[in-house]
């Protein structure tokens, strides 16, 4: 009971913080002109700033203070310095628009900073009949993952709410996993919940409105890189192993971004185009063009992925691996022809 309260505190200490910051520097912006430019694919009409990531990364930092202050919280300060380095990179993105190049080699660098912490893809743990990996190979597969992770979250915040509904599924997850495994980590997740929901309040408003911009998508993206490598990492004992493999639940963890961002890019290389194209060929603009509401939209595609992961670790004893991935394909077909095509 006494953690209980202790992660309820924190809780409401991080939405709090954020609820009063996010209101703050969304007046900040607004005065020193820092506001989103109104296009055609904009979803707003009134004045809107990208101050959303900063708020809710200086929200987390606050109350993880507090935590590492009470000796109930601890990082990796390699992993710190990775995500400290991407926000970094995404602020400025979101300033002077950094060219994607450059951005790349900056993620690779934040990628190798958060091998430096020893968390990494050392195993495939029996996908493709792979365990073990050599260090070269693992480094190799964790800059993949760490990459794609970034920039998959980052092309999918395109509506109200989506990004933030999808990073509070994973972590709701990642802290279930957490829980067991290392409790000095645990309060990170109520502290990065309050946060995320009191960003909500103003992503929702129509007159203060809030966007995570590249600031918000890179921090939850390093993060999430972060939790992915500790539970594929073979030194840690993970309470899933005993129904559900550890790649296939990564996986379905971040169903939605990934398979979004696959389709748009092999159909931007099936056009000649750059897959970084600013467009509307998302799954979620799909939904948006039909009719739906932002949110709408963004609470419908969170239930689907969450529906994913919830049958997959259900059945997954009963069907195994290949039944898994056949499961999950025949799902995200049966979806596609229901509510996006």
């Amino acid at each position: 009971m006494t953690d209980l309260i202790y992660y309820i505190t924190f809780f409401i200490l991080t939405l709090f913080v954020s609820l009063y910051l996010n209101g703050y520097l969304n007046r900040l912006f607004i005065g020193n002109k820092l506001t989103d430019p109104i296009k055609e694919r904009s979803s707003h009409n009134y004045p809107a700033t990208r101050s959303g990531g900063l708020s809710v990364f200086f929200a987390i930092c606050v109350a993880s203070a507090f935590g590492v202050a009470t000796n109930e919280l601890s990082f990796p300060l390699y992993v710190l310095l990775s995500v400290f380095f991407m926000t970094l990179t995404g602020f400025a993105d979101d300033l002077i628009e950094v060219r994607y190049r450059e951005k790349l080699f900056l993620q690779l660098f934040a990628g190798i900073l958060m091998i430096q912490s020893g968390y990494y893809i050392d195993s495939f743990h029996g996908i493709f009949g792979v365990y073990e990996l050599p260090y070269w190979f693992s480094v190799f597969v964790s800059l993949f993952v760490f990459v794609v992770v970034l920039n998959s979250l980052k092309l999918i915040d395109g509506l109200d709410g989506l990004a933030s509904f999808l990073s509070i599924k994973f972590f709701l997850v990642a802290g279930g996993i957490v829980l067991i495994a290392d409790s000095k980590l645990f309060l990170f997740f109520p502290i990065i919940l309050g946060a995320l929901i009191g960003f909500l309040s103003f992503n929702f408003n129509r007159d203060k409105k809030v966007f995570l911009g590249d600031t918000g998508s890179l921090f939850l993206g390093s993060i999430m890189s972060f939790l992915i490598f500790y539970i594929l990492d073979t030194e840690n004992s993970i309470i899933t192993d005993s129904f559900i493999s550890r790649p296939f639940l990564t996986v379905l963890m971040l169903i939605y971004p990934l398979v979004d961002t696959l389709r748009a890019f092999t159909i931007r290389a099936y056009r000649n185009q750059s897959p970084f194209v600013a467009d509307r060929i998302h799954l979620h603009h799909r939904l948006v063009d039909k009719g739906y509401e932002h949110w709408q939209a963004s609470v419908l595609i969170f239930i689907l992925s969450s529906l994913i992961l919830f049958l997959n670790c259900l059945l997954f004893l009963s069907i195994g691996l290949i039944g898994g991935i056949c499961f999950t394909l025949l799902l995200l077909a049966l979806f596609y022809s229901i509510f996006f095509k």
